[in-house]
């Protein structure tokens, strides 16, 4: 009578032609997994770890510190808050510098970096959304609003995210923990609202929402276009060319730059490395993983924006309502996040 390498004997009927043991002696019957299964699972779970969990969170880190950044680069650069075209102009210079970033990047590694006829589409529409419509209205409205408030309210870019994606990609759909993840979301935003923080105003917080809104259409347009293409190429030339467009409407507009120091410079430099890095990780996260499950890391912006607009920019964070808001927005989503990889741990990536 055989045994199991855990020493349970293994009745005749269960021996290795049974279907209980599907496949031999890799499982016995009392359902213990094999040595090498176990193996492979944590294998799965360190490379999922490493593809995804770490960039993301690089990503976001990123993306957070941006808030305050900007809004020091408009006391750096004399940019006033009611300069709209000026403002617009400063994000010019960071997405153009980025996008050449990137490209250059690309071709010392030896990435072809002119698109083909069929690669312009996509470029297009990720450039409409990600540099052009989204952060025409992220710097406009981060001038009427607090790096607190900015980088809360740009967290909830993952709640258009996920709903878009449900509208539009057949393996994307909403559930009922996605639903209250939305909804515990949305509170986050709507306890700001109701007077946080000087209260919610269309100019500077209504902007910023809708750049979330933008950003959230982006990351769905990068999940249809960018798989089977190369992340650095449409990355590079998305931000070249939604950098150019801020730049010619900042100029047309009278925009300028009232200071120019180097002290601003390099925080100009930092923004440019900065806004190169996470997109290109980000675009190439997205055409690996669903929207959703890569979406869900941007609960981690409004943490990393908190953060670091307290230490930049010397914002009071810690009031019952910021940390009201704070919470449910970072809990909606991890509510959300959860029940996700609960689904899809063992299954797609």
């Amino acid at each position: 009578m055989p045994f199991t390498s855990y020493g349970h004997r293994i009745p005749e009927e269960v021996s290795d032609k049974s279907p209980l043991l599907a496949g031999g002696r890799e499982k016995c019957y009392t359902g213990f997994t094999s040595e090498k299964g176990e193996e492979q699972m944590k294998e799965q779970k360190t490379g999922v770890f490493r593809r995804l969990y770490m960039p993301a969170v690089l990503c976001t880190a990123l993306w957070g510190s941006a808030a305050p950044c900007i809004k020091k680069g408009y006391e750096l650069f004399a940019i006033a808050s009611d300069a709209p075209f000026s403002q617009l102009y400063f994000a010019g210079w960071r997405f153009a510098l980025a996008g050449l970033l990137v490209l250059l990047v690309a071709r010392i590694k030896g990435h072809r970096i002119v698109p083909v006829r069929s690669e312009w589409k996509p470029i297009f529409w990720i450039c409409l959304f990600q540099s052009m419509i989204q952060y025409v209205c992220y710097y406009i409205g981060l001038s009427g609003t607090t790096g607190t408030k900015g980088a809360v309210l740009s967290g909830t870019q993952t709640f258009f995210a996920l709903i878009l994606a449900h509208l539009f990609l057949q393996n994307d759909k909403m559930n009922r923990q996605k639903v209250l993840g939305c909804l515990c979301g949305f509170a986050g935003v709507l306890v700001l609202g109701l007077g946080g923080l000087n209260g919610f105003n269309l100019h500077g917080d209504g902007l910023v929402l809708l750049s979330a809104v933008s950003a959230g259409a982006g990351a769905l347009v990068s999940r249809i276009y960018t798989p089977g293409r190369d992340p650095m190429l449409l990355t590079g030339w998305q931000l070249l060319l939604g950098g150019v467009f801020l730049l010619v409407v900042g100029l047309l507009g009278g925009g300028q730059l009232g200071a120019v120091t180097p002290v601003g410079v390099l925080l100009l430099a930092y923004m440019v490395v900065l806004s190169a890095a996470a997109f290109t990780i980000w675009t190439a996260l997205l055409g690996k993983f669903p929207v959703g499950k890569v979406s869900l890391f941007c609960f981690l912006i409004p943490v990393f924006g908190a953060l670091i607009s307290a230490i930049v920019l010397g914002e009071q964070i810690l009031t019952l309502r910021n940390l009201s808001a704070l919470v449910l927005v970072s809990g909606g989503i991890a509510i959300a996040n959860y029940v996700r990889e609960s689904k899809t741990e063992g299954g797609q990536a």
